[in-house]
């Protein structure tokens, strides 16, 4: 995965922004490091949720064509995302900390009793039963365990699908949960902020632009999501030699 970033050690050093334009890369952590041109090192630490990151990662893959890996990342989001409204439920309840860690260690890697653990969650919470859809779990089999190769119409479908489950249910969490979902991801940032070395420089990012919980507001659609985002991207590539000629420009003046 990839993100735009800038160094934030070149602005306490100028006393202004460098405008040095810095595409770096991360991974599962999510903690991009990154080197300017200055020789500045620091750790550009995402606020963002593996799903938001892995709806982005399915984005990417749809649109440089990957159709396979676009379905089954999309999948992994929708699991990862029920990972994230659990936690997000507990908090409402108060459930202490350590219960929930020690409790989610014998259901984390079977995604069957990660959903069925959320049902209940939901249930508690709205006074409702979440109705599963049906065939995105025959959709998903097909391409996990058969191997099928989607067309881009056919993920592109799959992905509105899962998009609309977890807009929806985002929506019902910010209605009653708004404050816990601020906890959830504090904390996940604060646990990479202490897995970084001490003497180490960082900075924050809201993270994604495909799906973001730091915006107000979230595209209603995946289609409107996939062509805000590829929009987004040709705008920001745009902008590149843009800021490396300005960037040039400061290191003059400044030198």
């Amino acid at each position: 995965m990839k993100i735009f970033a800038t160094c934030m050690e070149c602005l306490k050093e100028l006393g202004s922004p460098s405008f040095e334009p810095i595409i770096a890369d991360y991974y599962n952590e999510p903690v991009a490091y990154i080197e300017c041109n200055r020789g500045h090192k620091s750790a550009f630490m995402l606020q963002s949720q593996k799903f938001e990151i892995l709806l982005e990662s399915a984005a990417n893959a749809l649109l440089e064509g990957y159709t396979l890996e676009a379905a089954s990342t999309l999948s992994s989001a929708y699991e990862r995302f029920f990972e994230f409204a659990i936690y997000v439920l507990c908090s409402k309840q108060e459930v202490n900390e350590k219960e929930l860690q020690e409790t989610f260690k014998q259901v984390s890697r079977q995604s069957e009793r990660q959903l069925g653990a959320f049902l209940y969650l939901y249930l508690f919470e709205f006074g409702e039963s979440y109705q599963i859809n049906k065939k995105l779990v025959e959709f998903r089999n097909k391409v996990i365990h058969k191997g099928y190769i989607p067309t881009p119409d056919e993920v592109e479908g799959f992905g509105e699908k899962i998009y609309c489950e977890i807009y929806a249910i985002t929506q019902k969490l910010k209605s009653n949960c708004e404050e816990d979902i601020h906890k959830v991801v504090m904390k996940s940032l604060s646990e990479r902020n202490q897995e970084l070395p001490s003497d180490m420089p960082r900075a924050t990012s809201t993270g994604t632009m495909f799906f973001s919980l730091s915006q107000a507001e979230q595209k209603p659609s995946f289609s409107e999501a996939l062509i805000s985002y590829r929009e987004a991207q040709t705008m920001l590539l745009k902008s590149v030699p843009y800021m490396k000629a300005l960037s040039s420009i400061i290191n003059e003046v400044k030198s």
